[in-house]
């Protein structure tokens, strides 16, 4: 595909899937209103950590039952619960939360090959414990900051709950009418299958291709602990995908919409901008979170980088430094993921 081509089609606005609108409502409702209450009290740092546990929950959509709609609430809240817990734990250590972030990562990595269920899991558990981490490195209260998530977990699962209630009562019956699946392997298959991907070097090249990236990105922070640097983690957690795609259409819109993302936030920041204005502008981005995926993969990144960066830099003044090494930090991640691919795509071709 060609430069101009390759372009077109990132910037290529797509209308085949259609949203409900109560993905976006229960995402802006579920992180905009634990931040404008606790910036109404004068305390937006703990918004801001309800938030984040706002953030896993949001987007899910109403399905065509209940249970159905509280099974995938279900399975995005677990691996979150699990990566809180973990960042917690292993936060406050310097060096050493580095090397666990590492670990735990790639084994989220290596387990997440099991099923397809298990792979989005690993990469929301990825993500999250990234997040959290970079929360609970400046929390000093880190019991309180579990709560906080789950609360603000807890709320937004009630409100997509609530509002997943109408919109089914809205649709005709046709539209909720389950359609049938074919049938799944059972455990027994996937097992064997997961253990044969194993056998071979392409089994573990995502958990490779995540522990040399996360590993350098700690490494750089150790080396300059000055310097805001947890940006190389977070980009390298929110580009780095299971399958190596180096110059696919879908690389390049989570690459560039990243990093117009983070510059946009970073400027918006730099203006200081009120509580309750920090707040508003969270519910935005969240709103538009659901919807923008499914019509524009570059878009949808330039809404998530800055939707993750107000939640951990929004509480606090922001001088030119800050903004420069997160800049920068953006970058590096970037190139550490692009790296990464392009090395293990040459081995994974080398002939035995």
């Amino acid at each position: 595909m060609h430069g101009n081509d390759h372009l077109a089609e990132a910037l290529r606005w797509s209308t085949g899937t259609e949203v409900e609108w109560d993905q976006g409502l229960s995402a802006a409702a579920g992180m905009a209103v634990p931040v404008l209450l606790a910036a109404a009290a004068g305390h937006i740092s703990l918004g801001l950590a309800a938030s984040a546990g706002s953030l896993v929950a949001s987007g899910v959509g109403a399905g065509s039952s209940a249970r159905e709609q509280a099974q995938e609430l279900a399975s995005v809240l677990a691996p979150a619960a699990l990566a809180s817990l973990a960042a917690v734990l292993a936060s406050g250590h310097g060096w050493l939360s580095d090397a666990i972030l590492v670990v735990l990562a790639c084994a989220a990595a290596t387990l997440g090959g099991y099923s397809r269920p298990a792979v989005a899991a690993a990469m929301r558990f990825v993500l999250f414990l990234v997040i959290i981490i970079a929360v609970a490195d400046a929390t000093p209260n880190r019991a309180g900051l579990v709560l906080l998530i789950a609360a603000g977990a807890l709320w937004t699962s009630v409100v997509s709950l609530l509002l997943g209630v109408l919109i089914r009562r809205r649709r005709r019956p046709a539209a909720t009418a389950a359609s049938a699946n074919p049938q799944n392997a059972t455990a027994a298959q996937k097992f064997a299958r997961w253990s044969r991907s194993l056998k071979s070097l392409a089994g573990w090249q995502y958990t490779l291709r995540l522990g040399f990236c996360l590993g350098i990105a700690g490494l750089m922070r150790s080396l300059w602990p000055e310097h805001h640097l947890h940006w190389i983690a977070l980009t390298v957690a929110i580009l780095l995908q299971r399958q190596i795609d180096s110059a696919s259409v879908k690389s390049t819109q989570r690459t560039l919409g990243t990093a117009l993302g983070v510059l946009a936030a970073s400027l918006f920041l730099a203006f200081q901008p009120p509580a309750w204005g920090l707040g508003l502008c969270i519910g935005l981005l969240a709103g538009l979170r659901p919807w923008l995926k499914a019509r524009n993969y570059l878009a949808y990144s330039a809404v998530m980088a800055p939707l993750v960066l107000l939640l951990l830099d929004g509480g606090g003044p922001l001088h030119a430094g800050v903004l420069i090494d997160r800049l920068l930090a953006t970058l590096v991640g970037a190139a550490l993921v692009a790296a990464a691919n392009a090395i293990m795509r040459r081995v994974l071709q080398t002939p035995a």
